[in-house]
């Protein structure tokens, strides 16, 4: 079954880099189905999925690091893991989708400090930096000591370490005191981050659908949603735990993400009662096209139906609740209802006319309201999610991610 997993993934990353390498040599981006009115598609979709994922992750690392949550302590690695991950991957995503990746330096360079996409620029390389310290420190002290067994790899992990060979009483005091401070400052900053692109979509005023102070808010909450989920997906996948403590620590995972899951659920009404009883006729229009429209199904077979329902039955049915299995297959489910959600805010809101009658007055496929991902599209993104594969693949044979940072004087958990 390994074998089969294996070759799957290399197919998929085969054809994911032949997609990816065709916006370079090929048409670009004339091969997406996106128009003159659907200028954002599944790219930016995937790169704000990404970013949740991130977002989330890093904030439920806080738990652990700044707010000392125990029952959480062995899932601590992994979340700083995914964090930094999905931003990399996310950041990736979104450089493809500027169709000129190498100008994206000029964020930096020619910066204004009126535009809210310059801050994010700013801010999300500063996140790059608090998350991979952040792992620095989790994982200084298990990789030291998994140098020590390992000789044949040694010199890798000493790299890792940047030559610290401390792994006393004081050096881990000092270690926790950095994941505390890095945790502190990281917090608003993955709130300016991933609240920061909810931002941009609520300030554009010429869309109803995202014109609203609200969207900050549910950014943040399904990123919580969608990063506990990866969480709960990865260490049933990965933890070397004893069973019946691998099972606690994913019951404790997922009953979180769904609690958090429920209340956005109650922020997704919330917006439907507002735009309906309100009678806003804009936002009448997006909700209706993505309850009603064409693509009806995202809505409510996979954002509704696999991605809140189906999980809340297996997180409450007597048998799959007590089950790894069980318990990362509603991990799994609720990540693709958040895949459905980004999908959701961006391109109904886009299928709304700017002005009326606009796509009658002339006629031509890129002037079309109309949009569907092309094979092209899910491609692209498909390479991205194999590469993020091996990425975790890798780092989960090199990284000592099944051990925690020991409590002062304590032992670690974990190899």
């Amino acid at each position: 079954m390994r074998k089969i997993s294996y070759l799957i993934l290399i197919a998929a990353t085969v054809v994911g880099l032949g997609a990816i390498a065709g916006l370079f040599t090929g048409e670009g981006y004339l091969q997406s189905n996106m128009t003159q009115h659907v200028p954002w598609g599944l790219g930016v979709a995937m790169y704000i999925f990404f970013l949740g994922l991130s977002a989330g992750s890093f904030l439920l690392s806080t738990l652990i690091y700044v707010f000392r949550v125990k029952k959480f302590e062995a899932a601590g690695p992994m979340a700083l893991l995914q964090a930094l991950g999905c931003l990399m991957f996310g950041g990736f995503l979104i450089l493809l989708d500027l169709g000129h990746p190498e100008r994206a330096y000029k964020i930096i360079t020619s910066f204004n400090p009126t535009s809210v996409m310059a801050w994010m620029g700013f801010f999300y390389n500063f996140y790059i930096a608090v998350v991979l310290a952040e792992l620095y420190f989790a994982l200084r002290v298990p990789l030291i000591k998994k140098a020590e067994a390992q000789s044949n790899l040694k010199w890798l992990y000493g790299l890792l370490t940047l030559g610290s060979k401390g792994v006393d009483v004081s050096s881990i005091k000092r270690d926790r005191k950095w994941l505390f401070i890095l945790g502190i400052i990281g917090i608003p900053i993955a709130m300016i981050v991933h609240g920061g692109v909810g931002a941009i979509f609520a300030v554009a005023k010429a869309r109803p659908g995202w014109f609203s102070g609200l969207f900050p808010i549910v950014f943040l909450v399904s990123a919580l949603v969608s990063g506990g989920a990866l969480l709960t997906l990865l260490t049933a996948i990965f933890s070397k735990q004893p069973k019946m403590e691998k099972i606690n620590l994913l019951q404790s995972l997922i009953q979180l993400t769904v609690g958090i899951l429920c209340f956005d659920l109650i922020l997704t009404v919330s917006e439907i009662l507002v735009a309906f009883y309100g009678n806003i006729p804009h936002e009448i229009i997006s909700w209706k096209l993505m309850l009603f429209g064409s693509s009806w199904w995202i809505f409510w077979v996979i954002q509704v139906g696999l991605g809140i329902v189906a999980p809340i039955f297996l997180v409450v049915h007597p048998v799959t609740r007590k089950s790894v299995v069980g318990l990362g297959l509603a991990g799994l489910l609720v990540i693709l209802g958040i895949v459905a959600v980004r999908y959701n805010i961006v391109v109904p809101a886009l299928l709304v006319p700017t002005f009326e009658n606009l796509d009658k007055t002339y006629y031509h496929p890129r002037f079309a309201l109309g949009y569907a991902p092309s094979i092209h599209e899910w491609l692209v993104s498909l390479g991205v999610i194999s590469l993020a594969i091996w990425g975790l693949i890798i780092a989960e044979k090199i990284l000592p991610l099944n051990s925690s940072l020991p409590v002062e004087g304590g032992q670690r958990n974990g190899k």
